[in-house]
């Protein structure tokens, strides 16, 4: 499943993902990862979950992100939950190429039963309409 935290700039998207994780990680049975593009909240995780900051791998586009996702799965097939923060800073493509991304991060979700939580800087409402049922209320 690919789910998406919703919201412009400042609305409080970083804290409510970190507050998600940070509260699943006791009831999961794999591994969780949180992706983001700095290393401004890694002490403000759960220690247990895996924290990697993606600037320091020098991602330039989408298809390089998904190359990191799927290195970051094949490195540990108990991975159950990948929080990715800043979705498009991280893969450095637009609004424009979020339903490829998120086709792609579905394909992953299915094959290796990974749940994504993703956080975009776009209110639902301007999200494709596609994509609208996957918004985290």
């Amino acid at each position: 499943m690919v789910q998406l935290v919703c919201g412009r700039s400042g609305t409080g998207k970083t804290r409510r993902m970190i507050e998600m994780a940070n509260s699943a990680i006791d009831s999961i049975n794999g591994k969780m990862v949180f992706l983001e593009a700095n290393n401004k909240h890694i002490f403000d995780l759960d220690y247990r979950i895996r924290y990697i900051n993606t600037k320091e791998f020098g991602l330039t586009n989408e298809d390089q992100f998904q190359g990191f996702v799927c290195g970051v799965i094949a490195t540990d097939y108990d991975i159950e939950k990948v929080y990715i923060d800043g979705l498009y800073k991280i893969s450095k493509s637009g609004e424009e190429k979020l339903e490829s991304v998120i086709k792609r991060l579905d394909y992953l979700s299915k094959t290796f039963d990974v749940n994504f939580i993703i956080s975009v800087n776009n209110d639902v409402e301007d999200i494709p309409e596609g994509l609208r049922d996957r918004a985290i209320s």
